[in-house]
């Protein structure tokens, strides 16, 4: 019933823009900074130093490895790709640029399961056009190690989200409840996930529908808080 957020969260994901305008937005990158008429709309150090490696992920599989300056980067078969995802309510959008081929690919949805369209279209596409492998997303091991999940139970909450991690048995279950004006904006505001575990730290888990698992990673800061980190999010251990 409500497929736009409203104005206070539009830096969020609140422009609206046609495939040609964010490919129009990329070329600007590609080129070093200049517009389609030869000017210089951004000069060359600011366009290296948006790519350039800022900050490693605490979980590196759910969308790239680190990030620059606005920019996500991705280490695909040794070749340097950047790009940003954004996703709202019922929709979800896509771009990377690979600068040393000048490709940039963009994928805006507003339905279905768009991760996995994404996992199937770019890796033919970039093979396809550029030689270019897209790195296989995270999958947990037909047979998953036996771990000690307990550390992890508790509740991990950030703003809108509050996550929490149950203990049934040695396994450990994940309750997602939507909190806040989010939770207003869907019809079922809590979701529970099994996480299978692929490291002492690492799980997954699948989404119904969906042929792709989200990662969840668990660790800790320099200073000892605890967190998790899932959908791009870090929420800290709060109980």
């Amino acid at each position: 019933p409500v497929w736009g957020l409203p104005r206070s969260v539009g830096p969020a994901g609140l422009v609206g823009a046609a495939t040609a305008d964010v490919l129009a937005f990329a070329r600007l990158h590609l080129t070093g900074g200049l517009a389609p008429n030869g000017e210089r709309a951004l000069t060359r150090a600011s366009v290296d130093a948006m790519a350039d490696k800022q900050t490693d992920l605490p979980d590196p599989h759910s969308i790239g490895d680190s990030w620059g300056l606005g920019w996500i980067r991705f280490d695909w078969d040794g070749h340097q790709v950047v790009g940003h995802d954004g996703g709202t309510i019922g929709q979800a959008a896509f771009l990377r640029l690979l600068p040393e081929q000048g490709l940039a690919v963009v994928l805006l949805t507003n339905g279905g399961s768009p991760r996995d369209l994404y996992e199937g279209l770019y890796r033919e596409i970039f093979a396809e056009l550029a030689g270019v492998a897209m790195s296989r997303p995270l999958e947990p091991a037909a047979v998953p190690p036996a771990v000690d999940a307990r550390r992890h139970a508790g509740v991990y909450e950030r703003a809108g989200v509050r996550a929490e991690v149950l203990l049934t048995g040695e396994r450990l279950r994940l309750r997602q409840t939507l909190t806040g004006p989010l939770a207003e904006l869907t019809p079922d505001p809590t979701q529970e996930y099994d996480l299978v575990p692929v490291s002492d730290s690492l799980f997954v888990f699948r989404a119904p529908e969906s042929r792709t698992w989200t990662p969840v990673t668990f660790y800790t800061l320099p200073t000892g808080e605890p967190y998790v980190h899932y959908g791009v999010r870090a929420a800290p251990k709060v109980s």
